[in-house]
């Protein structure tokens, strides 16, 4: 994925390049990014295996340990990710997966390999983009387990598809059951139970082909991770600048000043709150 940086007001300020203003977010990029994807790729995936009621199984018998939260409800009953989800999310998916994942069949054992090995490669380079020092060896294992995930990352394809591409591969299928029906040798009276393997193998082929052809992984968030490791190299730690201390301060005070309105118009009030809190900061540097 190339992306070229256009001309924009930081290029005429002096000293300053655009191309550095970048400072990878953890919480953003990866925790709201890419395990958000991962998830949606996770559930189909074991909807299509059979394995979905396994891994909520196991999702429900988490046991709590320190820094870890135990999940309120089951797996597929999460509707809205947050921070704090996703961060537990990352300390255990890996190993309720793999549980969910045992005595695959002879057709899911490498499907099953790659998927383990895909969102391994993952979790390790979060954990790992954690560190508050670095040495080259640890930016080598950084870059080596996003080299891993890439490589792995095309078994989670199929459920890249987009709702255009979906809505093509679904009127595809039909035309094909209805060319089927036209033909009089094969007119049955359950479709589907008495639908020969060769016919059976067409409807799903060549769908998958057009699903393959158009889907990809071609997002912002996948490329920011390979500024990860650049980033350590020129400015140190990515946790140093994160945005997640100042926006967990925002919403402290946002919920302080709403508290303290009469919850009507409180928008107007929270501003004026602002306004005096800084006006008060601005008298107290001038009298310093």
């Amino acid at each position: 994925m190339n992306l070229g940086i256009g001309q924009n007001i930081f290029h005429r300020l002096d000293r300053v390049s655009a191309s550095d203003l970048y400072k990878p977010n953890i919480l953003h990029t990866i925790y709201l990014g890419l395990f958000k994807h991962m998830i949606d790729w996770i559930e189909a995936s074991l909807k299509k295996h059979g394995r979905l009621q396994a891994f909520d199984e196991v999702w429900k018998a988490l046991l709590p340990y320190p820094g870890f939260l135990v999940p309120k409800k089951a797996y597929k009953e999460v509707t809205q990710w947050q921070g704090n989800a996703m961060r537990n999310l990352g300390r255990c998916i890996l190993g309720g997966l793999a549980v969910a994942l045992r005595q695959p069949g002879g057709a899911q054992a490498i499907p099953f390999k790659r998927a383990l090995g895909c969102i391994r490669a993952l979790v390790d380079f979060n954990m790992m983009a954690q560190y508050r020092s670095h040495t080259p060896d640890t930016i080598a294992y950084m870059e080596e387990y996003l080299d891993q995930f890439h490589r792995m990352k095309d078994i989670f394809l199929e459920f890249r598809v987009t709702k255009r591409t979906q809505a093509k591969v679904d009127k595809q299928r039909k035309e094909i059951r209805r060319q089927r029906t036209l033909m009089p040798e094969r007119v049955a009276t359950s479709p589907r139970r008495c639908m020969p393997d060769d016919d059976r193998d067409e409807e799903d082929e060549l769908p998958m082909d057009m699903i393959h052809g158009k889907s990809h992984f071609n997002f912002i968030k996948m490329h920011l991770l390979s500024h990860f490791c650049d980033h350590i190299r020129q400015f140190g730690n990515i946790p140093i600048y994160s945005t997640e201390i100042g926006e967990l301060a925002h919403q402290t005070q946002i919920n302080e000043v709403w508290r303290q309105s009469n919850k009507n118009d409180a928008v107007c009030q929270i501003i004026h709150s602002y306004g005096r809190q800084h006006s008060i900061r601005m008298r107290l540097l001038n009298l310093q």
